[in-house]
């Protein structure tokens, strides 16, 4: 498999009407606020029925255009290749080529690519690939290639897309419209979507390109993408404190030997066969949940049963800290121990500018036994010692209060929160800012059990129109506390 990108000076962009013109500068002057944040709301791609396809090729933070081969590949969790890494050659798991700047995800061909966050279409065309094609391969006719610009600073880049592309330039779209078809088009040898996110600009630019990765960056060092416009690759994918196969906050990436299980949280669940060799391992997961600062939580994993696991595998926990380095914590687990259940496995804190994430691999601690390592949900639950219970009420009303889903999130007109009451009970609904303003509050008295809802449409407490940015919807009763992140974009 071999990408192109697309050069400026191989193909005109289509000319713009006056209208989509001011549309377009309506999207560049969108407030700087929102570009950090996560915004992607689902995968690029219709689901198959196990619910993801796995990453096969990641960006290459070393530097990341294939015209730059110098032999180093490095990826988003610090890991460094020098050996096999030029593409077509790469060890089927290391997700290793020498250049890249995207994500590869390999499907069945015509399968839909979709809008993973609303924009604006800045190019849809079948244009002639780069020549030569890297690798010195012959492209495969014209390549198909859609840009999105997102309003945040951000654009998402679609290459291989056979025809019919189902965008024009020029057109808006929302979450999970359709956007064209997976592929073969161009310098590619087999069907598969390269996706990109560039920031600050939608060009390509091989000498300071604008690419980061939407997998975020977390090494101990600084990512040396930052070199090149300032841009640190940040996690993009909107998510939940409860993380499972399928969902934003979980990726899993390519191997050999991966096993899906229609069994374990919301039946079902991944294995890989486990090894002590780090030179043998080909498989890994990560998880990345969305959760508030400033409060305790524990983190729990989900384990399923009946399959022969590993009594040592290593789930490593990583801080990344608000000048864009982490710190890494390696957790062994007995994943034989308390199957079919929700287990703690540590505790952690996140101050403001941090972000988690957790990565499990197939490599295994020392003189474990067990065959498999089992990759379930991970769900991330306010600590019953933390500040979420400050009047020191009984632990067991947490589950008294259930919040669900925000839709749609982000929003630009209204958004429409779930919870649930497992008792009748007073309650107060607020809505603030991320420096933590309050926009607006209410009380509810006597409220009965069962589900609600509230809805917000991005007004204060005086009527006035809030600014886009992120918002905090919260929930209490009984000194049980729970929120929720949400994104305002006008």
């Amino acid at each position: 498999m071999i990408d192109v990108y697309l050069y400026r000076s191989y193909t005109p962009m289509k000319k713009l009407s006056i209208t989509s013109f001011i549309n377009l500068m309506f999207i560049f002057i969108s407030e700087t606020a929102v570009a950090q944040m996560q915004f992607l709301e689902q995968r690029p791609y219709e689901p198959p029925s196990f619910e993801q396809y796995p990453s096969s090729a990641c960006v290459d933070h070393h530097h990341p255009y294939t015209n730059v081969v110098d032999n180093l590949f490095l990826r988003f969790d610090g890991s460094e290749f020098n050996s096999n890494i030029i593409s077509g050659d790469c060890l089927n798991g290391s997700s290793c080529y020498d250049g890249h700047p995207g994500t590869d995800y390999f499907m069945p061909f015509n399968t839909p690519i979709l809008a993973p966050a609303g924009g604006y279409v800045l190019w849809a065309s079948f244009s002639p690939a780069a020549d030569p094609c890297p690798g010195g391969i012959e492209p495969n006719g014209e390549q198909g290639t859609i840009i999105i610009a997102h309003g945040n600073d951000y654009f998402t880049v679609y290459l291989h897309m056979t025809s019919p592309l189902e965008v024009e330039v020029g057109q808006t779209v929302d979450t999970g419209d359709t956007l064209g078809y997976a592929g073969d088009t161009g310098c590619a040898t087999s069907t598969h979507l390269h996706f990109e996110v560039r920031k600050g600009n939608w060009f390509f630019d091989s000498i300071e390109p604008y690419v980061v990765d939407p997998f975020g960056w977390w090494g101990n060092f600084a990512d040396p993408i930052e070199e090149f416009r300032g841009n640190r690759s940040e996690w993009l994918w909107l998510s939940e404190s409860l993380v499972d196969d399928g969902d934003n906050g979980f990726e899993r990436f390519r191997g050999p030997d991966w096993t899906y299980l229609s069994q374990g949280h919301n039946n079902d669940s991944w294995i890989a066969p486990s090894t002590q060799n780090p030179n043998e391992s080909r498989h890994y997961a990560m998880w990345s949940p969305t959760i508030e600062t400033g409060v305790e939580y524990d983190i729990e994993i989900f384990v399923t049963s009946g399959i022969e696991v590993t009594s040592g595998a290593i789930y490593e926990v990583y801080i990344k800290s608000e000048n864009g380095t982490s710190t890494k914590t390696d957790v062994v687990i007995d994943q034989s121990t308390s199957q079919d259940t929700f287990v703690s496995i540590g505790t952690v804190i996140l101050n403001e500018g941090e972000s988690l994430a957790i990565i499990l691999r197939d490599i295994v601690a020392p003189n474990s036994s067990g065959s498999n390592v089992v990759f379930d949900a991970i769900r991330i639950k306010p600590s019953t010692t933390s500040s979420i219970n400050p009047t020191g009420s009984n632990s067991n009303q947490y589950g008294k209060i259930k919040l669900g889903s925000a839709s749609p999130n982000p929003f630009n007109s209204s958004i429409f929160i779930n919870y649930e009451l497992k008792s009748s009970a007073n309650v107060q609904v607020s809505v603030h800012s991320i420096s933590g303003k309050e926009i607006l509050s209410k009380n509810i008295n006597s409220l009965l059990a069962g589900k609600h809802l509230f809805s917000w449409d991005g007004k204060n407490k005086l009527g006035s129109d809030c600014p886009s940015g992120v918002y905090f919807f919260s929930i209490t009763s009984d000194a049980i506390y729970q929120s929720k992140k949400i994104v305002y974009l006008k």
